[in-house]
C-alpha cells in the first residue's frame, strides 16, 4: 500500500481555498492567463493550472531527494513551525529575516559571527548547509524577495507559491499560482511537499539496495 498521498485533485485545492487570489485592484498581466476572473473583490485562480504546476514541483523535489541534492525552503515568519515537517538531512529551512548575501556571499557570511548567533541556530540547521542548494522553494516572494533575487543571480532553480498580484514570476523557474496566505492552503502545500520528500527518500533507499 502506498503511504504517500499524491492524488492532488481540484477538489482538494478548492477546499484549501487555493483558488482565492489577491484583491482585483491589481494583477500582474503575466499571471492574468492563469485566472478565471474575479468575485467579491478578489481574483479567482484557475486551479487546473495550479494542479499541473504543483505536480511538476513535487516531481522535481522527489528527483532531487533521490539524488541527494540539497533543497532550501524559505518561509518568513513561520508561525506554524513548518520546519518540523521537513525531516531530511538534505532539506534545510529558513524562517528568519533574510541576511543579505546569504547565498551570493555564502562563504563570507558563514564566517560572520552573526551567522553563529542563537537566532540562526534555531532555523533547522541552515548553518550546516555546506554547498549551494539545487532548489530553493519560497512560500511567499512578496516578503521573501531577496533570496529569490540572490538565487536568480546565481542561477539556482527556484519555485514559489505566487498569488495574482506577484511581480516576480519572471524570476521563478517553477511558479505555482495559488493562495499563499490561508492556513488551509499552506497546510496542503506543506503536506504534499513532505510526502514528496519522503517518497524521494524511499526511492533513494531502493536505488542503493539495487546497487548493492
Amino acid at each position: 500500500m502506498n503511504m504517500f498521498n499524491f492524488r492532488l485533485t481540484i477538489s482538494q485545492l478548492m477546499l484549501s481555498n487555493i483558488y482565492l487570489g489577491d484583491n482585483f485592484a491589481f494583477v500582474n498581466i503575466k499571471i492574468k492567463p492563469f485566472l478565471l476572473g474575479y468575485k467579491n473583490g478578489y481574483h479567482l485562480i484557475n486551479l487546473s493550472f495550479t494542479q499541473i504546476q504543483f505536480k511538476i514541483v513535487l516531481k522535481v523535489i522527489i528527483n532531487l531527494i533521490i539524488n541527494r541534492q540539497k533543497i532550501l525552503i524559505v518561509k518568513n515568519n513561520d508561525f506554524y513551525n513548518l520546519n518540523y515537517y521537513f525531516n531530511n538531512k538534505n532539506v534545510f529551512f529558513y524562517s528568519k529575516k533574510w541576511i543579505g548575501g546569504l547565498l551570493t556571499n555564502f562563504r563570507l557570511v558563514r564566517k560572520n559571527k552573526i551567522f553563529a548567533s542563537k537566532e540562526l541556530l534555531a532555523v533547522n540547521n541552515i548553518n550546516f548547509l555546506r554547498y549551494m542548494p539545487s532548489l530553493i522553494f519560497i512560500f511567499d516572494t512578496k516578503i521573501s524577495k531577496w533570496p529569490l533575487f540572490e538565487a536568480y543571480n546565481l542561477e539556482i532553480p527556484t519555485s514559489s507559491i505566487i498569488n495574482s498580484s506577484s511581480l516576480y514570476i519572471d524570476f521563478i523557474n517553477y511558479p505555482v499560482i495559488g493562495n499563499n496566505k490561508s492556513f488551509e492552503a499552506i497546510y496542503l502545500y506543506v503536506n504534499f511537499i513532505r510526502n514528496a520528500i519522503m517518497k524521494g527518500k524511499q526511492k533513494e533507499r531502493l536505488k542503493i539496495l539495487r546497487i548493492l
